[in-house]
């Protein structure tokens, strides 16, 4: 008992009784509520407590098929993550919470994690950073890296002080205060170069709600227009053909409907930031959406509509068609 006391007050940084330790043996054995029902004995010769089971531990379950069942849920959902090259601590750890708990079937039973397939998760460039961004974000030290900007084709050096990283329309972002632009902002993994931690004082977030920064927005992707930088109301029109879709999975956590008349249209109101996402998302349901308010809005929507539409020749005077 004696060297019982000294482990728990090496590990725990405290001592216990040894009425408190004889009391927890106990429970450990018989207490059904606790669910450990462990094998304890004791032995004279040793003059102390052993597992009457070698192979038992704390650690492992009792688990009922409902539980069972929703932990194969669980890794099936888990298996479409691994592989994709993020890093090898990352598959690692999948590995070793898939093998925790021993799930035996019989070779006719069909296992959840082949039952279930859901969209697959790609691997895409700067993913192989994952592990530095995460230690950067945990342990808060600043990086330096250099970004590409796509549209203007042009790199630059950036140092930010990270916050999160955010998964957005199957693209990952870094985002902290950037030095370069005194403010919050998000790159691209897929833009991102030669990140590396730097020894600086590190710029807390004392002032933005990361969580509302992106809450109220469809995507990322910034408008390059006077009018899209406040929050307003986005009114669409929802053709009855999709109305029962949009009613099913809300476009966003703002929405809000009403019939359009008595034929099963519908007027959807959105309170947001209106983003490329959003543009693109309306575009995406063809002749089943449109935008009613703001006009701004409607009138960039209309833009790219036509644009679309030229590109197949179909304008006055181009390819000899009306």
């Amino acid at each position: 008992m004696d060297a019982i006391k000294l482990a728990l007050n090496r590990a725990m940084g405290q001592a216990y009784s040894t009425s408190t330790i004889q009391k927890d043996i106990k429970a450990m054995k018989e207490d059904e509520h606790l669910g450990y029902m462990a094998p304890i004995k004791f032995s004279k010769s040793q003059n102390g407590y052993y597992y009457a089971d070698e192979n038992y531990t704390i650690q492992s379950y009792d688990l009922n098929d409902k539980e069972v069942e929703a932990i194969e849920f669980a890794a099936g959902i888990l298996q479409h993550f691994r592989g994709i090259k993020v890093n090898d601590w990352y598959n690692q750890a999948i590995d070793k919470l898939l093998s925790s708990v021993d799930i035996k079937k019989s070779a006719n039973e069909v296992s959840l994690s082949n039952a279930i397939q859901p969209e697959g998760l790609f691997y895409m460039r700067g993913m192989e950073h994952f592990d530095l961004f995460i230690n950067s974000i945990k342990n808060k030290i600043a990086l330096s890296f250099i970004h590409y900007s796509y549209s203007k084709k042009t790199f630059k050096a950036i140092v930010i002080h990270p916050y999160l990283l955010k998964e957005s329309n199957k693209r990952w972002y870094l985002v902290g205060f950037s030095e370069y632009h005194n403010e919050i902002r998000y790159f691209g993994l897929d833009r991102i170069y030669d990140p590396i931690l730097i020894d600086k004082p590190y710029i807390e977030n004392d002032k933005t709600d990361l969580k509302e920064m992106f809450s109220n927005k469809i995507g990322l992707g910034t408008i390059q227009t006077e009018e899209a930088v406040k929050c307003e109301n986005v009114v669409l029109w929802v053709s009855r053909r999709m109305a029962n879709y949009i009613k099913a999975m809300p476009l966003h956590t703002t929405q809000s409907i009403k019939e359009d008349g008595g034929y099963g249209d519908l007027v959807v109101t959105l309170q947001l930031f209106p983003t490329v996402e959003l543009i693109n998302m309306v575009l995406s349901y063809g002749s089943n959406m449109a935008v009613l308010q703001p006009a701004w809005l409607r009138k960039e929507v209309a833009l790219e509509v036509q644009r679309a539409f030229n590109k197949y020749g179909f304008q006055s005077g181009r390819n000899g068609k009306q």
